[in-house]
């Protein structure tokens, strides 16, 4: 079932704060809608002016008023937002994201974090902008905001009277931790703002998952970067796994020329160091030969580690990885007592408080018993099934009670 809100940023040409707003309005939002909430701002008179262009899903938003803009430190900045009469989501939203922006000019400054307060950080443009950004988040609601990897520009570009490297420090220290790809574009493709965005409000970033796309927006950006300068936004459903679901990363390689000796060992070594499960499949590869396909599933955060395991372990030269969503049920732990000693078993449940799917005793704690006992291992896991059916009242005509 697809129930699960989800907001994809596909940014396949960059990441800037005035594509992002415009895509996002095109996406889930109105001109109406937005040129009324950001007038609860109370700051300069301003407008907002929206420009079609070559795409019917696309809008040109500038932001301007009627005077000169003055420069505003940080702590005018939040109390710009804070005393204004947006809704709580939103200021909430704004506020990290230039917290985010502010503390990460420090830094490249060489500032001390606190000292950050006082500096002249962003012009009236910059405020709208993130605030607009956080209104029309905020009036979506997403369940979950995915990106994709940003594509960094690399070269030079002049700020002011100072040339940069690309990316900007600026931007450098705001995607720290974030999947990037550098590209040869002499572009500022993905600005410091853009980065705050990325940084603050993305909870996933990947390929776009299986989902059913409900609408999308497109906002174009500033400068002219060599390559269509749009930002995508795709609002969708994804599968709703909840509390019984989640995502992992699956690893495969081919191995022919590998001692077989040393499989077990190898996929000891991986469950040992994180991998969820590690098996062997035998396959014909091209001429015939026979072969066996290493299959490991890790956790998302784990993929560095075990590939790079999987590298020094095997004689493989590559590994294939995807990711894929997984249902699991909800599992606990109980230990019983029985005559040969206390045994753990494993109870499994579709949720948490729901009957039980089926009972399994822990080969380990089985197999050291029965060897302590000098018994055949079936009489001991019986004993630990028949002490966990008593202990957790299972009905002996349950169906979904594990037999074995």
């Amino acid at each position: 079932m697809f129930n699960l809100k989800i907001l994809y940023f596909d940014c396949f040409a960059g990441l800037q704060e005035e594509a992002a707003l415009a895509a996002l309005l095109r996406a889930g939002g109105s001109e109406a809608f937005l040129q009324e909430e950001l007038a609860k701002i109370n700051v300069y008179n301003f407008k907002i002016k929206f420009w079609p262009t070559s795409s019917t899903t696309s809008a040109k938003i500038e932001l301007l008023n009627y005077e000169n803009q003055p420069v505003y430190t940080y702590e005018d900045m939040v109390q710009i937002i804070e005393t204004s009469n947006l809704k709580p989501e939103a200021k909430e939203l704004a506020i990290k994201m230039i917290d985010k922006l502010a503390r990460a000019e420090a830094v490249t400054a060489g500032l001390v974090t606190e000292k950050v307060f006082d500096q002249e950080l962003a012009s009236l443009n910059s405020i709208l902008y993130m605030v607009g950004i956080s209104i029309l988040i905020s009036a979506i609601a997403p369940d979950k905001i995915m990106m994709s990897a940003l594509p960094l520009g690399s070269g030079l570009i002049k700020k002011g009277n100072d040339w940069l490297p690309l990316p900007t420090p600026v931007t450098l220290e705001l995607v720290k931790g974030i999947p990037v790809k550098l590209i040869p574009m002499q572009s500022e493709m993905v600005t410091p703002g853009g980065a705050a965005i990325a940084a603050t409000l993305v909870d996933e970033f990947g390929s776009p998952p299986l989902m059913i796309p409900l609408s999308v927006g497109y906002g174009p950006g500033s400068g002219d970067a060599g390559l269509p300068n749009l930002l995508r936004v795709i609002i969708g459903e994804i599968e709703d796994l909840g509390a019984t679901g989640d995502r992992v990363a699956v690893l495969e390689t081919n191995i022919d020329d590998m001692n077989p000796e040393f499989y077990p060992f190898i996929i000891e070594r991986l469950l040992s160091q994180g991998a969820l499960d590690a098996f062997l499949t035998p396959i014909i590869m091209k001429k015939g030969r026979p072969a066996i396909k290493l299959s490991v599933l890790c956790k998302q955060d784990d993929v560095a580690h075990i590939t790079d395991l999987m590298l020094k372990e095997s004689s493989t030269l590559g590994i294939r990885i995807s990711y894929q969503n997984r249902r699991i049920a909800f599992r606990e732990i109980v230990q019983v007592n029985t005559t040969y000693g206390e045994i753990k078993v494993k109870v499994s449940r579709l949720t948490p408080g729901a009957p039980i799917l089926r009972i399994t005793p822990e080969y380990e704690d089985c197999r050291a018993m029965a060897l302590a006992a000098n018994v055949p291992i079936s009489k001991v896991y019986s004993a630990a099934l028949e002490e966990a059916e008593a202990k957790l009242m299972v009905n002996k005509t349950n169906n979904f009670k594990n037999k074995n």
